[in-house]
C-alpha cells in the first residue's frame, strides 16, 4: 500500500501528531515513546512513514495506548502488532473484554474497509489496505483511572477514566508539557465551522460527568481524535461542548414532546452531520442518531449541564 506522507505536526518538542487530520494518531517521546490511538489500517502507512521521517527508531515506542475501542480508532493495531510485536496495547478493562468480542471483527472490517475507500477517493493511499489472515486486537495491559505511564525524561501520561462516548472510554493527561489527549470524548468537533455534533452513544449523564472532570485537569492544549488541536482555551472548548450538548439534547426533546416521530428527527439529525463530514456511512450516522435519542429519553436532566 502506498500513503501519501502527511507531515508530522511538532506539539510540543516530545509531542507529534501523525495519521491524517480526520484520523490522527499522537506520538509521545521521553527515553521511549508510546503512540496514543490505534489508527486505521489505511493510516498505518502513513504513521510509520511519519515517524521514520523523523529519524525516529521504531523500537523506541514501547506503547500504544487507546482511548476506546470504536472501530475508527483501533484499525492499525493487528498491522502494529505484525510490526513491532513486542509493542504493548493499553486499554481500559472495560475495553479489553470488548476486543476479546468475536463480533467486534465483523464491525471492524466493515468500518474499516469504509475509511480506505474515503482515503483512496481522496488520493491519500494509492492502494486499499491488506486483509490480514489474522486480526489481533489483545490488550497487553489494561489501565484504569488514576495510572500512570512513566516514558521517562519527565514525561509522564495520567490515565483519566471518561464514558460517555463509549463505555471503555479514557483520556490521558502529561503534567510536565501540559498536554491533554481527550479522545472523542466532546464528541466530534469541526473547528472550521465551530460546530459540535454530541457523541453520547453510551449515556448522556456520564458524557456529561467527563467533560466537567477534564476540564479540572491544567491543560495548555487538547488533541482530539478527529479534526482539531485545542492550542489553548482548553477549559472554554469544554464548556462549549457542555453547552452544545445541552442544546442537542434540548432540541431533540421538545421535537419529541411535539409529537414528531423520533425517525423523522434521526434522518435529519443524519442529515446535519453528513454535511459535517463524510468521515462515516449515512446510515451509521442514522443508526447514531437514532442511539442519541434513547439516551436523551432514558438519562437526560437538567442538572447534567452545569459547568
Amino acid at each position: 500500500m502506498n500513503a501519501r506522507l502527511h507531515d508530522p505536526v511538532a506539539l510540543t518538542p516530545n509531542f507529534f501528531r501523525l495519521g491524517t487530520p480526520a484520523f490522527p494518531a499522537y506520538l509521545s517521546i521521553g527515553e521511549i515513546g508510546m503512540i496514543i490511538e490505534g489508527g486505521t489500517g489505511p493510516t498505518f502507512q502513513i504513521i510509520v512513514d511519519q515517524i521514520q521521517s523523523m529519524g525516529i527508531s521504531l523500537d523506541q515506542i514501547k506503547y500504544i495506548a487507546l482511548t476506546h475501542t470504536h472501530a475508527d480508532h483501533i484499525g492499525g493495531v493487528p498491522l502494529f502488532k505484525r510490526a513491532w510485536p513486542d509493542v504493548q496495547l493499553l486499554a481500559s478493562p472495560i475495553g479489553a473484554k470488548i476486543l476479546k468480542k468475536e463480533e467486534l471483527f465483523n464491525e471492524f472490517i466493515v468500518v474499516d474497509a469504509s475509511i480506505a475507500q474515503l482515503m483512496k477517493a481522496k488520493e491519500e493511499i494509492d492502494q486499499l489496505p491488506p486483509f490480514l489472515n489474522n486480526y489481533s486486537f489483545e490488550v497487553d495491559k489494561t489501565v484504569k483511572d488514576g495510572d500512570t505511564i512513566d516514558l521517562g525524561a519527565g514525561i509522564v501520561w495520567r490515565v483519566i477514566e471518561t464514558p460517555g462516548h463509549s463505555a471503555c472510554h479514557v483520556s490521558y493527561f502529561e503534567e510536565k508539557q501540559g498536554t491533554l489527549a481527550i479522545g472523542d470524548a466532546t464528541g466530534f468537533y469541526v473547528p472550521e465551522k465551530d460546530v459540535f455534533w454530541p457523541n453520547y452513544f453510551v449515556s448522556l449523564e456520564a458524557y456529561c460527568d467527563s467533560i466537567r472532570k477534564l476540564a479540572t485537569f491544567p491543560a495548555e492544549r487538547a488533541v482530539l481524535s478527529h479534526n482539531c488541536i485545542i492550542r489553548g482555551g482548553v477549559r472554554e472548548h469544554l464548556r462549549k461542548a457542555l453547552k452544545a450538548t445541552e442544546t442537542y439534547h434540548n432540541e431533540l426533546m421538545a421535537r419529541l414532546k411535539s409529537g414528531e416521530a423520533s425517525e423523522r428527527i434521526a434522518i435529519d439529525k443524519a442529515r446535519f452531520v453528513d454535511g459535517l463530514t463524510d468521515i462515516q456511512p449515512f446510515r451509521v450516522m442514522y443508526d447514531l442518531c437514532r442511539l442519541m435519542i434513547t439516551r436523551s429519553q432514558s438519562n437526560g436532566k437538567e442538572d447534567h449541564f452545569s459547568f
